[in-house]
């Protein structure tokens, strides 16, 4: 269940036409961040930064079956999702017959100030769930990392406020947000939680170029436990090649995450990070 590399490889649960197998897998190994990134970013919303009067356009890059999108527009929390979800996939029913009943399910605890929600992934059957039942207003299936954005993508970045990205830093990096950039006059913000394994500064230097300003938050959230002794060796491994102690994070059989949010300098001047978010408490 790890690649070549040694960390984990869910590709094989992350693009069936229903979540069924994906919340089983994930739930197992604690995965948690797509709850710690929804609250940050519902914080963003409801905090009305780009003006308040209207529902907000976010972007979520690595959507699969729209997650965050579920989190940010109804008032579920994770472990509702996955209770929803426990057992499932052996109740036989069809497809649609699932989507049906998880676009009802969402529709009763929906927010009536949610925001729009557009997904962006290269998982064609998971980004078609979200929309199917809710979690997603929009999504495209493109692969930014080896090419540029669709005319139509190109045309939605106008109308996006924020950019999001939960477990998405590593499947893509610099490439696909300067791309995404690249379709806008003014650029959105940016909040991304990025793996401690991972170096974010090329993409905060790309975002630079753009005139965004990148700020990181002290505190580290937990991501989900190792997988198994092969995906811990890989994570130490990367965070010894970066200088980063693992003491009291991954150490204790967790990948932990930092997070980022990118906004223009003025708007880091009249307002700090921590003024604007809470990180969640692990």
């Amino acid at each position: 269940m790890t690649d070549e590399s040694g960390k984990a490889n869910f590709s094989g649960i992350y693009n069936q036409e229903t979540p069924c197998a994906y919340y089983a897998n994930l739930r197992r190994f604690e995965y948690e961040i797509p709850q710690h990134g929804a609250t940050v970013f519902n914080q963003l919303i409801d905090a009305q930064p780009w003006g308040g009067g209207y529902r907000p356009t976010v972007l979520d890059v690595c959507c699969s079956y729209g997650i965050v999108g579920v989190l940010t527009k109804t008032d579920l929390e994770l472990d509702d999702v996955y209770t929803y979800y426990q057992g499932a996939s052996d109740d036989g029913r069809t497809v649609d017959q699932v989507r049906r009943a998880e676009n009802e399910f969402l529709g009763q605890r929906a927010r009536p100030d949610a925001p729009h929600v557009i997904g962006l992934d290269v998982a064609e059957n998971a980004t078609r769930h979200g929309v199917a039942v809710g979690a997603l207003d929009d999504a495209f299936v493109e692969n930014l990392e080896a090419t540029t954005p669709s005319s139509e993508l190109a045309k939605k970045m106008s109308e996006v406020d924020l950019i999001t990205t939960t477990g998405g830093i590593g499947y893509v990096t610099e490439r696909t947000f300067e791309r995404l950039l690249t379709c806008t006059e003014d650029p959105p913000w940016v909040a991304a939680f990025c793996l401690r394994t991972y170096d974010y500064e090329p993409i905060s230097d790309v975002l630079a170029q753009y005139g965004l300003v990148t700020e990181k938050a002290d505190q580290a959230v937990r991501q989900r436990r190792f997988i198994d002794d092969t995906e811990r060796e890989w994570a130490m491994a990367e965070l010894a090649a970066r200088g980063v102690d693992p003491a009291d994070m991954e150490s204790a059989g967790y990948l932990y995450a930092d997070f980022y949010l990118s906004r223009p300098r003025e708007d880091a001047t009249e307002k700090p990070l921590a003024d604007l978010v809470t990180i969640p408490a692990n």
